[in-house]
């Protein structure tokens, strides 16, 4: 009794999406986002100073399509009436094709294997139709910008990766992408994907959470950054999130600590599933 109890426990705390609830169009499979040897996965805290520059990104199973695109967005960005938020677009990336061989990479969650995808070289053999098209986007379409939350509610910030299968995409599908990433505050994946003949097409996701030390400001507050990076204002840092500086504490990959939100839920869980039967 007491093991199925705690089993059925288990089993619920361990069903995590890779992007997060309420967000569309979701995904469960993991999307791989790696900075520098190190790849936050599905919800942890990470330090600010981790996410600065591009990172690469991959899957765990290659991928069969012959071009990708990826899209990075903050859902959380502040407005003047707290808790209502808003998106930024942080990155969109198209012309992508999947490695043939896995990488090795150092992850939250452990010692992972990936298959990385990277630009398709702009220096196509063909000149007509979807390759052309690929080929010609292989530049970013929305350059990435590494997260920046401002010192206002709410000071954390989800920043949500997607990857899209673009395999076959037309030049009309590319300018829709285009025309959608011209306005990055307020941008809506699903609409994007909707005007590019995209729906349905979304292959893997990732998310993980930066986090302004605070305090907050008032809602109508300016600060000092750019749009890019979600506001500016005060230190994106702070104790016990991953990657730190020397005011920070660093928890290394599969160091049990900030792993992922699912083994705070579980302890929990299963602490709770304890006292119900007596332990």
């Amino acid at each position: 009794m007491v093991s199925k109890c705690l089993a059925a426990l288990v089993a619920a705390a361990t069903v995590l999406a890779r992007t997060p609830a309420g967000f569309t169009p979701s995904s469960e499979t993991d999307l791989v986002v790696e900075y520098n040897g190190f790849a936050p996965l599905n919800g942890v805290v990470v330090s600010r100073s981790v996410t600065t520059s591009q990172p690469r990104i991959g899957t765990r199973a290659r991928l069969n399509g012959t071009s990708y695109a990826v899209m990075m967005i903050d859902l959380d960005i502040p407005t003047n009436n707290p808790p209502e938020t808003n998106t930024l677009l942080h990155w969109m990336q198209t012309g992508l094709t999947p490695a043939t061989a896995p990488t090795t990479l150092n992850t939250t969650a452990g010692t992972i294997s990936a298959f990385l995808l990277e630009p398709r070289s702009s220096s196509s053999n063909s000149t007509t139709g979807a390759a052309a098209a690929a080929a010609a986007v292989a530049e970013a379409i929305r350059p990435y910008s590494g997260p920046n939350p401002p010192a206002r509610v709410p000071l954390s910030h989800r920043y949500t990766q997607i990857l899209v299968d673009t395999s076959g995409l037309t030049a009309q599908g590319v300018e829709a992408l285009r025309g959608a990433a011209a306005t990055i505050r307020g941008f809506d994946a699903g609409t994007a994907l909707a005007a590019a003949g995209l729906e349905g097409r979304v292959v893997a996701g990732n998310s993980y959470n930066v986090t302004n030390a605070g305090p907050a400001l008032a809602p109508n507050a300016t600060t000092g950054g750019g749009a890019g990076g979600g506001g500016g204002g005060g230190s994106a840092s702070g104790t016990g999130v991953i990657g730190g500086g020397a005011s920070q504490t660093a928890v290394l990959p599969g160091a049990g600590v900030g792993l992922r939100p699912g083994s705070v839920v579980l302890g929990g869980l299963v602490a709770v599933g304890m006292v119900a039967v007596g332990l």
